[in-house]
Order: structure tokens, then C-alpha cells, then sequence
């Protein structure tokens, strides 16, 4: 292991937490981690390598117009870069380097957010206010290093009708079952897919049954689960792929135990679609159109089928779709 040691994150806790769990690591004091995130270092050595920084300059971003629930929604960032290895995700052209960097300022980041929050309900905002934890990073695998649940879920506990979501395809649970309570203000959400396409595009991910049996342990322990069926991919064959699929998930996860169901085919910015296909060469199967909205979508007939079938199998849930 190589850890990138930013010279101003020394002092910090999560730090010195951190570095005690990896005793043997090789460290390298760095003046600052964009000197290291910002270099094309793919082909680097050390493969193995982590980046421990302080964040500054704090912003907590709006979601884009219609994203998921409406209301006010922001992107909560505590870690950059994802372990796993997902081949349409768009952190593959996002980032120069894939090593996870992890921002130790938690208190400083948490000051921020209440004051977001703070300065919303001033202003008589008085709806519910969500906060997007999983967006740059799979929390959850890296959890057990980096103490994000022990620290951000007691927090977001503070406030009336605030809502912490953390999406993850992971099925390590332990930092969560650790808690000494249940929270109300921190919802786990499972993206879901065939096996088949977990094999062929998810990769190092969980495997399906692993992520409905920490569904399924979840729900036991009284916490709230949201389900993400996404991104849907229109594989070859894809309505009986996904036909199927819907029957099993049913069978083993009880959903009327679920708070919340979203469905997502898959989506990218123009210009994140221009540099998918120019970075990695990749030869998208996949018929997509571009949108009013400058968004790149899978044609609308695929979306429309997705649309129908998740209906027809869930009629009594409220489901909410991607905006097409």
C-alpha cells in the first residue's frame, strides 16, 4: 500500500486513524493531492495507492434540474474515485488518477452542509432537503477505513426533514450494523442489475444475491432500504433479461418493506458521452439520442419498454423514473 500524505491533512484524526490501519504502508508527503489526482498516472506502479487530503474551498453542489426527488438536492463529496470498476460509469473519464482520495476535514464538510441547510430554512424552506453521499465514490466498500457512516449519519440526525442518501453495490454491512442506533435520517440504496450484467459491466461490485442478503439484513434491522434499479442496459434480449430478473428480486425481498423504488437507464452529458467514447475507445452497442436537454439518452422506445415493465410488476408502488 502507498498512501499520498497531503502535508495539511497530517493532524487530522481520520488520519491518524487511517495510518494506524495500514502500519506497513509506504508514505509520501505531498504538498497537495491535485499534484498527484491531477497527473495521467493510470500505468503508475503502485496500483495500490490511496490519497489522504484536506478540502478546501467546500462547496456543496445543487443537483441538475430534475434530479430524482424534486426540491432542493445537493452532491455531498467526501471521497473522490470509486474501487470498483463499472464500464459505463462515468467517473472512467472523470479522473486522471484511480486512486481513492479521501478528504479528512469531516467536521469542516459537516459545517458546510449546516449552514446550507441552516440558510435554506431561513429563507423558509421548509420542505425536505436532500443530501447525495455516493455520487464521486462507493462509500459503503470503503467504509470500514474511512469512517464516513459513524461520522455523517449521527450528524445528519441533527435536523427535521433532512434526507442523507448513500448508494452503494456493495454488500459490506459492518459499519452499519455497528451503530448503536437506527437512523431516520440516512437511507442505503442498492443499485440492482441481472447477474449477467453484473458479469459483464460491474465489475469488483457484489454479485446480486450478495446485495439482497444486505437488503434483506438490512431491512431486518429496521432500516430504511431504497432500491435503484440502474443503470437498465438494453443487452441483447433485454426485456426477458430484465423480466426475469424483476421475478427474482421479488421473490427474495419483500417490498413492501422498501421505502422507495427509482428506475435509470443509462445517461450522460454530451460532452461526457464525447469523451466515454474518446478516452476508451468504446463502441457503444447501444443505440442513444440527444435530448432537448443536451442529455445523452438510450432512444426513447428502450425507455418506454423499461417504463411499462416496472409498472406492470410493481403497480402498487410509487416508482420514480428517470426524466425523459
Amino acid at each position: 500500500m502507498l498512501i499520498y500524505l497531503e502535508s495539511k491533512a497530517k493532524s487530522y484524526p481520520l488520519t491518524q486513524q487511517i495510518l494506524s490501519k495500514f502500519s506497513n504502508a509506504s508514505i509520501i508527503e505531498i504538498d497537495h493531492y491535485k499534484n498527484i489526482f491531477d497527473k495521467n498516472i493510470w500505468n503508475h506502479q503502485f496500483a495500490n495507492a490511496i490519497i489522504l487530503a484536506k478540502q478546501e474551498n467546500i462547496s456543496i453542489l445543487p443537483t441538475p434540474p430534475n434530479y430524482w426527488y424534486p426540491g432542493k438536492a445537493f452532491f455531498l463529496k467526501s471521497v473522490l474515485n470509486c474501487i470498483f470498476d463499472c464500464e459505463y460509469c462515468y467517473l472512467k473519464w472523470a479522473f486522471k488518477t484511480p486512486f481513492p482520495t479521501i478528504f479528512v476535514n469531516y467536521e469542516d464538510i459537516q459545517n458546510v452542509i449546516a449552514e446550507k441547510i441552516n440558510s435554506l430554512r431561513q429563507s423558509w424552506y421548509h420542505n425536505t432537503i436532500y443530501f447525495y453521499a455516493s455520487n464521486y465514490s462507493d462509500i459503503q466498500w470503503l467504509d470500514e477505513m474511512i469512517n464516513f457512516n459513524h461520522s455523517f449519519i449521527p450528524f445528519f440526525e441533527k435536523f427535521d426533514n433532512v434526507v442523507m442518501e448513500s448508494r452503494t453495490k456493495s454488500s459490506n454491512l459492518q459499519s452499519l450494523l455497528n451503530l448503536d442506533f437506527v437512523p431516520q435520517n440516512s437511507e442505503i440504496s442498492f443499485s440492482l442489475n441481472p447477474q449477467s450484467i453484473i458479469d459483464a459491466f460491474e465489475h469488483k461490485t457484489s454479485s446480486l444475491d450478495q446485495r439482497i442478503n444486505a437488503i434483506n439484513t438490512l431491512i431486518s434491522k429496521w432500516f430504511k432500504v431504497w432500491i435503484r434499479f440502474l443503470p437498465l442496459l438494453p443487452v441483447p434480449n433485454y426485456l426477458q433479461i430484465y423480466t426475469d430478473f424483476i421475478s427474482y428480486t421479488k421473490e427474495k425481498i419483500d417490498f413492501e418493506l422498501i421505502n422507495s423504488i427509482f428506475i435509470w437507464s443509462i445517461i450522460y452529458t454530451k460532452s461526457d458521452y464525447n469523451n466515454l467514447v474518446k478516452k476508451w475507445n468504446f463502441a457503444f452497442e447501444w443505440k442513444f439520442q440527444e435530448y432537448p436537454d443536451w442529455f445523452m439518452r438510450i432512444e426513447k422506445g428502450i425507455t418506454d419498454d423499461f417504463k411499462n415493465l416496472f409498472t406492470l410488476n410493481f403497480p402498487d408502488k410509487n416508482i420514480l423514473f428517470d426524466i425523459i
